[in-house]
């Protein structure tokens, strides 16, 4: 994808039986995300995610593991961000989220410099977008 949003790649996603499962009884959520380069870096912006990210439920605790990743590399490829102002967009996929949960966020497990977002209130659809740092 060009940061800069000149021309937009189209992304082809497939899934396995076994991933999907019966359809009619499983489903996804899907974090939509944007990621914007932070004036705290003098140089050498760039992103990437960890295979081992979850969302976490802020009363309970309990996590749902990431699925997948579309639209950013895992660790230790890096995706290269040119300038400060710069975003990325990018998905990721989770497994449904159960009703009980009213508020979760999103967390690497990493230590370090790490993606994160916080607050997400929960919705029917299972879809959101979200802004991390």
């Amino acid at each position: 994808m060009n940061s800069m949003g000149s021309n937009q790649e189209i992304i082809s996603i497939q899934f396995s039986q076994e991933m999907l499962g019966n359809l009619e009884e499983e489903a996804f959520t899907l974090l939509h995300c944007k990621y914007t380069t932070s004036p705290n870096y003098n140089s050498g912006w760039w992103v990437n995610v960890h295979k081992t990210s979850f969302l976490i439920n802020s009363a309970s605790n309990e996590r749902l593991e990431m699925l997948h990743a579309i639209g950013i590399p895992f660790v230790p490829d890096r995706h290269l961000l040119k300038n400060f102002g710069d975003s990325l967009h990018f998905t990721l996929v989770f497994p449904k989220i159960p009703k009980h949960w009213h508020q979760f966020y999103f967390r690497e497990k990493t230590t370090g410099v790490h993606l994160k977002t916080n607050n997400i209130k929960r919705n029917d659809s299972g879809i959101y977008r979200v802004v991390v740092w």
